[in-house]
């Protein structure tokens, strides 16, 4: 279940997001979403500075606070990009899917062939079929905020 903290800072009467957690909801939303038509949204800086958005469906929830990405490109596009730009915004909606229904989420990515192999195993089938010579890349995102809606309503999270 999705919650909202209400914890009040004692310096100031704001509400305090909760501490990035992509496990439950978030994790059932994301994980094999591809599956039921609902990839995520991946943007990123390219180098001209224009924004480029993709559709990925080789992502998972790596960690209570860090997702996984196959990327198939190694040297160009996302891989390229975020090595010197590593900022990236992902949404996912699926209005009447598992977990929650809508998440924006913003983190840091950097390329990560240590986890080349479980990665690429650990992805979806049909994207793993897409890359069966494993010419692509890990990309790992670590997560700084998350807002989104499920059932329960909106929330937010935020590293501390």
């Amino acid at each position: 279940m999705i919650e909202f903290s209400t914890t009040r800072s004692p310096m100031e009467d704001v509400l305090m997001p909760d501490p990035v957690n992509l496990t439950g909801d978030i994790s059932a939303a994301i994980d094999g979403a591809v599956l039921r038509g609902h990839p995520l949204a991946v943007a990123f800086v390219r180098d001209d500075g224009s924004a480029s958005v993709s559709f990925r469906g080789g992502a998972y929830v790596y960690s209570p606070t860090e997702l996984a990405i196959w990327v198939r490109k190694r040297d160009s596009g996302l891989a390229a990009a975020i090595t010197e730009r590593p900022r990236v915004s992902l949404v996912f909606l699926e209005p009447e899917g598992p977990g929650a229904r809508y998440l924006a989420i913003e983190g840091r990515a950097r390329i990560a062939p240590e986890l080349d192999q479980e990665v690429h195993d650990a992805i979806v089938e049909p994207e793993r079929n897409q890359d069966p010579d494993r010419k692509g890349v890990a990309v790992l995102v670590e997560v700084d905020s998350v807002t989104g809606a499920g059932k329960d309503g909106f929330f937010q999270q935020a590293r501390d």
